[in-house]
């Protein structure tokens, strides 16, 4: 099943447009936390994104950008991202996205805080009663986390291959940053679920 998601990167989007190119699934970015700040922001496009999404009978999942630092911060990242999505119909997962950002204040943390951080999202998030997630890509999963101990949560990977050769379990796979679909000018990341 193809997909995208998309943030405040994608401004006018139509969305019957996206959905007749053959696109079933969307991932939109909630909210986010500074990397530098650690303040939690909405994702300004969010409201607009989803609304516009579900209105042309796409399925939505949400995800939030992580700059967690501790089990603490990340179960106020989950809380966000539930009371956003509260309004709406989610079918897909809620999920923590974890990468590098260059200068970002959870770059340094360990690999056991990392998979703490995600497995506090994630049990936040399981028991508001929606399926959570985590998103990284290959080098995150095999080197700054313990994907073992992600088991009990659907894993989003990102890898721009043609065929991905990542050994572990994963439920959707990014396979590309630069996507063009009608309906979205410039740029969009393409899903496979």
């Amino acid at each position: 099943v193809l997909g995208i998601d998309v943030s405040k990167y994608q401004t006018k989007i139509d969305w019957k447009a996206v959905k007749n190119s053959g696109i079933s699934f969307v991932i939109i970015r909630c909210g986010y936390r500074g990397y530098s700040t650690g303040v939690l922001v909405q994702d300004p496009m969010f409201k607009t994104h989803i609304e516009g999404a579900q209105a042309a009978g796409l399925k939505v999942g949400v995800y939030f950008f992580s700059q967690a630092v501790n089990e603490k911060e990340a179960v106020e990242e989950a809380s966000m991202a539930i009371a956003l999505a509260k309004k709406y119909n989610i079918t897909y997962p809620i999920f923590i996205d974890t990468e590098q950002v260059s200068g970002g204040r959870a770059d340094k943390i360990d690999n056991a805080t990392r998979t703490a951080v995600c497995k506090a999202f994630c049990e936040t998030v399981k028991g508001a009663g929606y399926t959570p997630g985590v998103y990284a890509c290959k080098s995150w999963y095999e080197g700054k986390l313990s994907a073992g101990a992600l088991g009990a949560y659907k894993i989003w990977l990102a890898q721009y291959a043609k065929t991905p050769n990542y050994s572990g379990r994963y439920e959707m796979w990014q396979y590309s940053c630069t996507g063009s679909i009608s309906g979205i000018k410039g740029n969009v990341d393409l899903n496979m679920s």
